[in-house]
């Protein structure tokens, strides 16, 4: 069955910056809350699928390409619909002054902040409007079906992280860019923003433009076409005497007069580069320095202010749950690029069931350096898992030829030979592309490269990729695509860490001296962090501490902190205590400072078990 391409084209008009003032709502930042304890009734994970699942009754619709204002709606509706146990709020503003929402599931938004934590992020990149509608769809579901699940555990989504980039393509022409609105000298000529990409045929589209016979100024060609498919271009092979004969730009003109075309264009520092691990500190969109975006500063705040916050979901560029990295991967101080290869099976294992809750087989993701992903993963130590939301998907087969029309033996091994010595393209993975755009999309995915009359270049053409074809599904499958990452959701919660000391042994073995012993189990199928967060003071760490004075522990240590619990481990806790008649001894477990557990004894009886379940 040949697959539909929709495509929905809403003509949008820039709207004024909506500006929330984070003060005058309800704030998720709570107060520090202990880890779970001992519920394991809570949060059931979703059954596998093999394919994109049918979409639920979701009454939040998806949107190409939604503004600022309409996005406010959506999430107005949405919160109006799921009074109970959802929350919307603002995390801060992005450099544009236009609020950072957060949505917050729970159910009891009052005490979220005192529950395990899942935070879902989206709207990363400008392109990728796709994402902030599943996450909508997918707050909604959560909100709807998911109740249970929510008296356990509180799920943060932020739908849209980088709000500039997303108005900036909500309007014409359209671009492939993910900057916030910071104004920015790109091409470091002490002049901002001077020489922007320019729409030259007017298709509402910003593509490229490539030119040859050129000479200087201009930048020397590169590039030629590829004969396997002339619409894509490649680097000349030298062995086969090619020589290069095209130069490539964004879509533009030399404004400036430095040779150089459509270099310093509108917006500024992009978030996804801008956190710390592996920051790409040569890059111009990654900032001066981690965190100078205000959309990642606020992001980052978010994170470090929810100590509770057990795992972490993204859809954007990035990809950990296609193609799972290996864990092998070092910077050059040692620390993994993304995961440590001990933490790699149970990370697998979650990204397994996003591929059969969603279907999704391919991954275009981009390098992580600088990215949320990696910070949360690599530096963090949080279970994060980063989703591309789909992939390219395969082109139907050519219809066979009716039988009447049907060559002969001789004719079709004669093609089957012509198809074996026909050059392969160079990058096959854009042919595919290619080839899904021509099959199912009518074309709707690459602008033919036509000749235009530039003011500066000779024989110049404009053409490429149609910003976003690549980097959001028909609009169709997103509302089963956001069901899926409810069910994901709800399968992290489910394996979410179950961090608890068993009721503790008490044993006289003398005059007021007694042997206590207890267990430290995780249930869970998650670690309490992974290893790129135990060292120490980078995440708040389990404590068991036993009440006693130090004088009166014969053996044992009063207190042990803990960094990193791994799923299904145990530690044993032995101490020879000295209790006088009548007083009360206790063993407790604290995450953050604050108390999780506790069992108190008095001459060897139970007396208070408090946060046990």
């Amino acid at each position: 069955m040949i697959q539909v391409c929709l495509t929905l084209t809403l003509a949008l008009s820039q709207t004024p910056p909506v500006v929330t003032d984070a003060t005058a709502v309800p704030n998720a930042s709570a107060v520090p809350a202990a880890p779970e304890v001992a519920d394991v009734s809570a949060g059931t994970a979703a059954p596998a699928a093999t394919a994109v699942p049918a979409a639920t009754a979701a009454t939040t619709t998806p949107a190409e390409r939604r503004n600022t204002a309409s996005l406010t709606a959506a999430i107005d509706s949405l919160r109006a619909r799921c009074p109970a146990n959802m929350v919307a709020s603002s995390i801060g503003n992005s450099a544009g002054r236009r609020a950072i929402p957060l949505l917050t599931l729970s159910a009891d938004p009052s005490t979220a902040g005192d529950r395990p934590a899942i935070l879902m992020l989206a709207g990363m990149d400008g392109p990728r409007w796709s994402g902030t509608e599943a996450a909508l769809i997918a707050a909604e579901a959560i909100a709807r079906d998911h109740a249970d699940m929510l008296r356990a555990v509180t799920v943060y989504v932020i739908p849209r992280g980088n709000p500039d980039a997303a108005e900036g393509f909500s309007t014409d022409p359209r671009r492939d860019y993910s900057g916030d609105g910071i104004v920015h000298d790109n091409d470091r000529d002490g002049t901002r923003e001077e020489d922007r990409p320019r729409d030259l045929n007017g298709d509402g589209l910003i593509t490229q433009i490539r030119a040859s016979a050129n000479s200087t100024p201009w930048t020397a060609p590169t590039l030629i076409a590829d004969a396997a498919e002339l619409r894509l271009l490649r680097a000349p092979d030298a062995k086969l005497g090619e020589v290069p004969v095209y130069a490539v730009w964004t879509e533009g003109i030399d404004t400036d007069g430095d040779g150089r075309i459509a270099e310093d264009w509108l917006g500024g520092i992009d978030p996804e580069r801008n956190f710390p691990h592996r920051w790409p500190e040569f890059e111009d969109e990654a900032g001066s320095y981690p965190l100078i975006a205000p959309e990642s500063k606020a992001i980052a705040d978010f994170v470090m202010s929810h100590p509770t916050l057990f795992a972490a979901f993204v859809l954007g560029r990035h990809d950990t749950v296609i193609n799972v990295p290996d864990g092998k991967a070092r910077t050059a101080g040692g620390v993994p690029v993304m995961l440590d290869e001990a933490d790699v099976a149970t990370f697998a294992e979650l990204a397994k069931s996003w591929r059969e809750l969603s279907g999704q087989k391919r991954a275009d993701a981009r390098d992580s350096g600088g990215s949320f992903v990696a910070w949360m993963n690599a530096q963090r130590g949080v279970p994060t898992f980063a989703s591309t939301l789909w992939g390219r998907p395969d082109a139907p087969a050519p219809e066979a030829p009716k039988p009447a029309d049907a060559p002969n033996v001789d004719k079709a091994a004669d093609k089957k030979a012509d198809k074996k010595d026909a050059p392969k393209p160079a990058d096959a993975e854009a042919a595919a592309w290619l080839e899904y755009s021509d099959r199912v999309c009518n074309g709707a995915g690459f602008v033919p490269w036509t000749r235009i009359d530039h003011p500066q270049l000779r024989n110049v053409e404009v053409g490429g990729w149609v910003p976003g074809f690549r980097e959001n599904p028909p609009i169709a499958q997103v509302p089963a695509l956001g069901d899926a990452c409810a069910k994901f959701i709800a399968a992290i919660a489910d394996a979410r860490p179950k961090i608890t000391i068993a009721e503790p042994t008490v044993l006289a073995v003398g005059p007021s001296l007694w042997r206590i012993e207890t267990r430290l189990t995780n249930t869970g199928r998650l670690p309490s962090v992974m290893r790129g967060g135990r060292a120490d003071l980078v995440t708040p760490a389990h404590v068991i501490r036993l009440s006693a004075p130090m004088d009166r522990i014969q053996a044992g240590n009063r207190n042990d902190v803990i960094r990193g619990i791994d799923a299904g481990s145990a530690r044993v806790y032995s101490w020879l205590v000295n209790v006088p008649p009548g007083e009360e001894v206790a063993v407790e477990l604290l995450y953050n400072g604050k108390s999780a557990q506790r069992w108190a004894f008095r001459d060897g009886e139970k007396i208070t078990a408090e946060g046990s379940k």
